[in-house]
């Protein structure tokens, strides 16, 4: 809308003075139809300067949606001044003044305008063409904002201010020469007196400040698609930006405010961004909208027992309706809770609303609703339960309101789609793994008020960059709490020193992290957390310092690129699982610290092809090292008295077992040497051949026991 253009037309040809052919130039706007093209409204008036100074009312002749055609006089008045030009003004107004000796007119911009759906309002747009012939082609010499809005409810009027408490609507002045307009004033009316401006008496109230559009009965809005609202606006400057109230229907006010600066241009539309006016709901409803455009039905009970509305709601429900693209859920009371399993796998739910009765979202509440895009949390609510959006893979967004003080474990566990995070000083406690996995997540503020963060609250979100708040390292790059690294920003990053600050890695702090090839630990830490390094397929080289006293459950699992572990002598424990997976682990060397190698520790390590177990082993564990397929030889020492079931399961290399003790250890089912190489061979001591032969569940192996001499 940035050029003035005259159509090419084939007018009708006025028959008498009482008529004027009329259109519209290219880019100025009565009314737009659906394919946003100018048209008239039948019966239009327009005020006419007949070449005169005399303000008549002509009527257009058409029907609705004409591009084109006749005005026809309807009334006339006396001329007190004879002009050499015609000047045709839309809408007509009885009060426009036309002052030949300047070519201006005195006009109105409307300080109410009425909502029309797709266009600007019927009569709030001006338009000016002035000539000497009976053809005129009307020019904007106004400007247009669009707002658009998407929610729930409806809306019954809009309110536009400047914030600089600007003059916004009122009496104007055009200049029919060139197009301009001009309010009349810069300054504020005097309150108590009229004032003379240009020659022309005003009082207070023309000194608008506010422009209402008035929607009647109300416009109703859609979660998806955006409503649009126009206002018409005199071409100014917004220096300070603008402010917009919209009126519910239930006569609540939604504000919105823009800080910066806005300039309204002639005959130019600016199109505001879609803002999303969070309606109040009534506290007896429950609102939605659904993918297929059909009633989304609440979860009938849990897993593991029925429930019924009332336990999950806390009330009974009425009805469950889906009209004009919103489903509304009706209760006969208030909804006080969004109970445990409420909405499970309901995979057709878009959007939720809920009201501000609520205080509570229940564990799993919204699990596995998997085209969830979003939900509005109202200010009552205090606790997001466990798991309460797991699965949500479609939530982009979520604004935790300022009453919520617990975020549970798990509450958004694998949210794939989330990005931002905004987590209010209320929130006193993050639960374990409350954000993991959400993998699309850049950065996220603590505030504060948080005392408690479970572990992984963050982990696997692979395109973190950064921590801000109470806890972030000086880096950003790690979450540490009262010295545990509870989770770790990997995104970009392929080597990391851990900070001096740091005593424990906590349990799963590095899980996922793919690209991350070495980590430096330092000599602070004492401890490595369950799970720590889960899954980090790229890391070649971890370097463990003598201050680490226990390696935790799974810490190393599926670190598919391991090769070589050194585990210092101040290692007291390994953790069941601990390098279970690392599968380009060649060797290892448990040191003299460790009494017990868990269950699982070094399963499915294929390219491990030797072990040192220390004399201080009392006990190997269930599949300790089952399934090392390239495990040749292993030596288990004098200290051990147990070894448990499938310790050695499948490792189908493995031709030779030195077993020291004299006492043959208990064996804790029949499998522990099960599927080794055809030819395999168990040593034990020459005297204890007999004894180990006779063993329970030793005697099974009886044939492929040999004696041997340890004291050489």
């Amino acid at each position: 809308c940035s050029t003035d253009t005259t159509q090419d037309l084939a007018p009708e040809i006025p028959t008498s003075p009482d008529e004027l052919y009329v259109s519209f130039d290219e880019d100025s706007r009565v009314q737009l139809d659906a394919d946003c093209k100018t048209v008239w409204t039948k019966d239009d008036l327009v005020s006419v300067f007949y070449y005169s100074d005399a303000n008549d009312c002509w009527r257009f002749k058409g029907e609705t949606g004409d591009r084109n055609g006749l005005l026809i006089r309807k009334t006339s008045t006396t001329p007190t001044i004879v002009t050499d030009e015609v000047v045709v003004v839309y809408p007509y107004n009885a009060d426009y003044r036309l002052a030949t000796s300047d070519k201006t007119l005195s006009v109105r911009i409307p300080a109410v305008q009425h909502y029309e759906a797709g266009s600007y309002g019927v009569g709030a747009n001006l338009m000016v063409s002035t000539g000497t012939s009976n053809n005129f082609s009307l020019k904007s010499v106004c400007g247009w904002i669009k707002l658009q809005f998407t929610g729930s409810g409806k809306v019954t009027k809009v309110t536009l201010r400047g914030n600089d408490d600007e003059q916004i609507a009122g009496l104007a002045t055009i200049n029919y020469a060139d197009y301009s307009l001009s309010l009349i004033a810069d300054g504020l009316g005097d309150a108590a007196n009229n004032d003379e401006v240009g020659g022309t008496l005003v009082d207070d109230a023309d000194y608008v400040r506010e422009i209402t559009l008035d929607c009647g009965e109300g416009i109703a809005l859609n979660n998806k698609t955006p409503t649009a609202f126009y206002f018409v606006l005199a071409p100014q400057t917004f220096t300070q930006g603008i402010t917009i109230t919209a009126t519910c229907d239930d006569g609540t006010e939604i504000t919105k405010s823009t800080e910066n600066a806005i300039t309204i241009e002639r005959n130019h539309i600016l199109p505001m961004a879609s803002a999303t006016l969070e309606m109040p709901i009534p506290s007896n409803q429950i609102w939605y909208t659904s993918s297929d455009g059909n009633v989304v039905e609440p979860y009938s009970g849990n897993l593991n027992s029925n429930a019924t509305a009332m336990q999950t709601f806390g009330a009974n429900i009425v009805s469950n309706t889906y009209e004009n693209g919103v489903g509304v859920i009706t209760f006969d009371g208030d909804v006080t809770t969004i109970g445990d399993w409420a909405f499970y796998d309901c995979d057709a739910l878009t959007s939720i609303t809920i009201p501000d009765s609520v205080t509570t979202i229940g564990e799993k509440a919204f699990i596995d609703c998997s085209a969830l895009t979003s939900i509005t949390i109202p200010d009552s609510v205090r606790t997001i339960g466990y798991a309460a959006f797991g699965y949500c893979f479609a939530l982009t967004s979520v604004t935790t309101p300022d009453s919520v003080t617990t975020i549970e474990g798990c509450a958004f566990y694998g949210c794939g789609a989330l990005t931002s995070v905004t987590i209010p000083d209320s929130v006193t406690t993050i639960g374990e793994g409350a954000f993991y996995n959400c993998d699309a997540l850049t950065s996220v503020t603590i505030p504060d008020s948080v005392t408690t963060i479970g572990e992984g609250a963050f982990g696997g979100c692979d395109a973190l960059k950064a921590f801000y708040g109470k806890f972030a390292s000086a880096d950003n790059r790690c979450w540490i709490v009262n010295g545990v690294l509870n989770s770790f920003a990997p995104a970009g990053l392929t080597e990391y020193t851990i900070p001096d600050s740091v005593t424990t890695i906590g349990d799963y702090a590095f899980q996922d992290c793919h690209a991350l090839k070495s980590v430096t630990i330092p000599d602070s830490v004492t401890t490595i957390g369950r799970e720590a390094f889960y899954s980090c397929h790229a890391l070649t080289s971890v370097t463990i310092p003598d201050s680490v006293t226990t390696i935790g459950d799974s810490a190393f699992i599926w670190c598919n690129a391991l090769k070589s572990v050194t585990i210092p002598d101040s290692v007291t424990k390994i953790g069941h699982s601990a390098f279970n997976s690392c599968d380009a682990l060649t060797s290892v060397t448990i040191p003299d610290s460790v009494t017990t190698i868990e269950d699982y520790t070094f399963r499915y390590c294929s390219a491990l092809t030797s072990v040192t177990i220390p004399d201080s082993v009392t006990k190997i564990g269930d599949w300790a090292f089952s399934d090392c397929d390239a495990l040749t030889s292993v030596t288990i020492p004098d200290s051990v008295t147990k070894i448990g079931n499938y310790a050695f399961y499948d490792c189908s290399a493995l031709k030779e077992v030195y077993c020291k003790p004299t006492t043959p250890p208990s064996l804790d089912g029949s499998y522990v040497f099960y599927k080794n190489a055809s030819d395999r061979k168990i040593y034990v001591p020459t005297a204890s051949v007999d004894a180990y032969k006779a063993a329970t569940r030793w005697s099974s192996y009886a044939s492929a026991i040999y004696p041997y001499n340890f004291a050489e």
